[in-house]
């Protein structure tokens, strides 16, 4: 009770009132430094969603294709490899008890020639077992379903939309592929699921494992390489140092084999470089917006002190202590901060759930890997950011405050 009596309190509740005459050009300034407040919070936290949700979607599309750590032949290209990796099924099962490992996927990959009657296009195809599990593909399934693992006479493939766009075909429809070799080979498949490519052209499409591993005539424990995937992806390197280290101190795991084992990032370094490209100008872009806020505060505080300078000298010469005032004016400043975060987070809050569920801004799939802007929330990320930002423009205002100081009643009071 003794706080909600502090006179600093009164004070600034009194310059709160006075500042609601809408005509009054202190009133328009605190609205319009409340509206710079709102705007700059918006645009950071419009900034970081879409940080967020164009970083998911690239790592998402990413460790699709490689896994958190790949393992592969030694001195393979994970792209093309067409030698047979052997994996014993104790290799197999230690991988996949190993802690900090979510599940371990063996992947055969093969390259083919996809042809209708009137178009052809080159395809890559991964074949995949019951293991495969990825929220990747699952979250971009738009068309029926994945591909069973189980074989058969005609057995199923999910295709890229860019790809079944393009050459018409649609589910139930049969997909012959032609496969190079020493002689050409031909599988008909039935299309089974269409998943959201955005148009890149390296989206695999997913068929039976042992489907390729026949074509190939290799036995069953023959793989091109195994996707590795984490519980904590951030912990990659250290648990890729550590299977490094076990793995030496275990060599009848290994067997005559030599293996490689790679970070997904080190295998697709353009994407990851591209994220931190990102990541540099959402930085600077939050350090602006900070500043855009706390000069606007600045601005405002300091024409509240000049408009009210003879009602400050009247306190002063009452008895009113310095420390008083500026508290008075820092509680003041906190409340206009406060009415800005609350709308900032509004707007920013309303045009992020338009953006996810209406994708109203497009972008260019074959620059940005994804149709359209990404957005991901993150309430933690938020209430830090909106923390930062009350506690960062307080701190810049604290020096403007001390304008109260400077203040003589004799000279304020003669102002008419």
């Amino acid at each position: 009770m003794r706080l909600l009596q502090h006179p600093s309190i009164f004070l600034a509740r009194g310059l709160a009132r006075s500042s609601r005459g809408g005509e009054s050009g202190f009133a328009r300034t605190l609205s319009l430094t409340t509206l710079s407040i709102t705007l700059s919070l918006a645009v950071m936290l419009l900034a970081v969603s879409i940080i967020l949700g164009f970083r998911g979607q690239v790592r998402s599309f990413a460790f699709s294709q490689t896994g958190h750590i790949s393992l592969s032949g030694y001195g393979a290209s994970w792209r093309d490899s067409n030698s047979p990796l052997y994996i014993s099924d104790p290799f197999l099962q230690y991988l996949r008890h190993s802690p900090g490992v979510r599940s371990v996927m063996p992947l055969i990959q093969e390259a083919g020639l996809i042809k209708t009657e009137e178009s052809f296009d080159g395809i890559s195809l991964y074949g995949v077992d019951s293991s495969f599990h990825s929220s990747y593909f699952d979250e971009q399934l738009r068309q029926g379903r994945l591909p069973k693992p189980q074989g058969s006479e005609q057995p199923e493939i999910a295709l890229p939309s860019h790809l079944a766009s393009s050459l018409g075909y649609k589910l139930g429809d049969k997909v012959r592929i032609y496969f190079m070799g020493e002689k050409m080979r031909v599988r008909a498949f039935q299309l089974v699921g269409i998943y959201e490519s955005a148009g890149l052209e390296l989206s695999p499409a997913l068929c039976p494992l042992v489907t390729l591993q026949r074509l190939r005539k290799w036995d069953e424990h023959s793989y091109s390489r195994l996707l590795i995937m984490l519980e904590q992806p951030d912990e990659a390197p250290k648990v890729l140092d550590r299977l490094v280290r076990e793995l030496e101190q275990r060599p009848e795991l290994i067997g005559g084999e030599r293996y490689g084992l790679n970070l997904g990032q080190e295998l697709q370094p353009e994407l990851f470089s591209w994220l931190a490209v990102l990541d540099t100008n959402v930085y600077a872009l939050l350090a602006l917006m900070l500043l855009v806020g706390g000069f606007s505060m600045i601005t405002g505080l300091v024409i509240l002190v000049l408009d009210k300078s003879r009602q400050i000298g009247i306190l002063k010469a009452l008895g009113s202590k310095d420390s008083t005032l500026r508290l008075s004016l820092l509680l003041l400043s906190g409340r206009i901060i406060v009415k800005g975060l609350f709308w900032g987070n509004l707007l920013a809050l309303s045009l992020c759930l338009l953006q996810q569920h209406y994708r109203i801004i497009r972008l260019n799939p074959a620059n940005y890997f994804t149709d359209a802007v990404p957005i991901q929330l993150d309430l933690l990320l938020w209430l830090g950011i909106n923390l930062g930002t009350l506690v960062l423009i307080l701190a810049m205002i604290l020096i403007p405050t001390r304008l109260v100081g400077r203040i003589r009643p004799a000279e304020s009071m003669r102002i008419d």
